[in-house]
């Protein structure tokens, strides 16, 4: 085709966009912006892991976690809500906001880490999940000792797993 002819058919036509407020609907499948459920979230960074463009981070300092989301850098691959261990991360199924500046979508968790019942310092749980895959039976002392503590962990396997998981099974 002539490009001269394409451009002066276009000239004539009507404009085809849609001004600003109106946007066409969104179609099914459509990946939008990440979203996270801070109740679900155990800060393991699985997501920050698995985001190949960098831009969920996430930032550990022994007492809290701090994720980072920062939508002008996601390619909206959906990784991250797929290898999520406790789907805590959801996308939207809109097309994003129109924004001015840089860092105005982007989201930020802080979340304080729960005590350990022995000792009292900040204990990162072990999301269920992890459990079940390591464990052949969820036994109530499994649970109790997946809240402790990283040092309160340790001390008690110290005297030998097996005693203080009362029989449980490591699966292999």
């Amino acid at each position: 085709m002539n490009i001269l002819r394409l451009l002066f058919e276009n000239a004539r036509r009507d404009p085809l966009t849609l001004r600003f407020p109106q946007r066409p609907a969104s179609p099914a499948g459509y990946r939008g912006l990440v979203h996270i459920d801070p109740s679900l979230c155990v800060g393991c960074g699985t997501c920050a892991h698995v985001c190949s463009p960098g831009c969920i981070t996430l930032q550990d300092d022994g007492m809290a976690y701090r994720w980072r989301y920062d939508p002008g850098q996601c390619t909206f691959c959906a990784r991250c809500v797929e290898y999520c261990p406790l789907q805590a991360l959801t996308m939207d199924g809109q097309q994003p906001p129109a924004y001015a500046w840089r860092d105005e979508l982007v989201q930020t968790v802080e979340q304080e880490y729960p005590l350990c019942p022995q000792c009292g310092r900040p204990a990162q749980p072990v999301s269920p999940l992890v459990l079940g895959r390591a464990f052949a039976e969820l036994s109530p002392e499994v649970i109790a000792w997946s809240r402790l503590c990283l040092a309160c962990r340790q001390a008690q396997r110290q005297p030998g797993v097996a005693r203080m998981l009362a029989g449980q099974e490591w699966r292999s």
